[in-house]
């Protein structure tokens, strides 16, 4: 009964936060690890998608893609070395996954920038990954102002988080008046609708699915209830800019909230919560947020 199949979820995050900043399992740091195992994760991909076409697709008709992670870069200035800035940052975020999955190979910055450091694929690769995906998985949070700076000796490891210890080039930035998350990301509506036609346009518009989007807020219980009004204006921004870019010709299908109940955020431990439903995590008991409510409002009414 299940359609629709995820075979990885945010590989760059496994590749970049566990391979070169080290803050995941295995916390590794290093400059040719995380290419190797984004490599690798894109060839077990390719795979799994091909014993899954040869032996099942037919029959269940369901459908496959990868759910990529990525933020939105908007030029920190109008100078051509800015925008080609946040264009490389893109790439180096989410062109390292999409565009073998896409266009069947990597993205030119990363291989002129890289060289050897980037691993080659097969020719039975390249058959077995490009054109592998569906429909387009997107896990999207936040947006930053990238810049360009090229790489010293002395600057290199400014942006591990926007490059690998500072192969894009890229500085990335915030504006301080912007709304954060507890998760210190920048709260930008605008940034989901450019990244979402940056999308469609560099991977000739595919059907896409938004797997992850939401926010971490103090949640707190007051009589039995949490009131996570900043959740609500949250999502209200991001739906409407959903829905005012699906109605532009973008083919959004499909949208889940990150998450229906609080969880284990990783290197945050229990402290982050993003959840519709708060979770004791001494009693498990669920308490539903005012967000829930109100998302079953939305749902029921299907308009934003």
């Amino acid at each position: 009964r299940v359609k629709n199949w995820i075979t990885l979820n945010e590989p760059w995050v496994i590749s970049v936060l566990g391979y070169s900043v080290g803050i995941f399992t295995p916390g590794r740091v290093s400059a040719t690890e995380p290419y190797i195992v984004g490599h690798n994760l894109l060839r077990a991909h390719g795979k799994a998608a091909k014993v899954y076409c040869e032996q099942f697709k037919a029959i269940q008709k369901g459908r496959i893609c990868v759910a990529n992670n990525c933020d939105w870069r908007e030029p920190m200035t109008e100078l051509a070395e800015d925008k080609k800035a946040a264009e490389r940052s893109l790439e180096f975020l989410l062109g390292w996954f999409a565009d073998p999955l896409f266009k069947g190979h990597y993205p030119e910055s990363m291989v002129k920038k890289l060289g050897d450091r980037l691993p080659k694929f097969t020719e039975e690769d390249i058959e077995n990954i490009k054109g592998s995906c569906d429909i387009f998985g997107l896990n999207h949070y936040s947006t930053m102002y990238a810049q360009n700076i090229p790489a010293t000796t002395t600057n290199v490891n400014l942006n591990a988080i926007g490059g690998l210890h500072g192969d894009d080039e890229v500085l990335l930035t915030a504006d301080e008046n912007w709304k954060k998350t507890t998760m210190d990301w920048n709260v930008i509506p605008w940034g989901f609708g450019k990244l979402l036609k940056w999308i469609d346009t560099r991977y000739n518009h595919p059907e896409i699915y938004v797997t992850e989007n939401g926010m971490s807020c103090n949640d707190i219980v007051v009589n039995g209830k949490v009131n996570d009004a900043d959740r609500i204006d949250f999502l209200k921004g991001y739906l409407s800019e959903l829905s005012r870019v699906n109605e532009s010709g973008v083919k959004v299908k499909g949208y889940f909230v990150w998450s229906l109940l609080d969880n284990f955020e990783w290197a945050s431990g229990y402290s982050k919560r993003f959840g519709l439903y708060y979770v004791d995590f001494n009693t498990l008991e669920r308490i539903p947020k005012e967000s829930a409510k109100w998302y079953k409002e939305l749902i029921l009414k299907n308009e934003i």
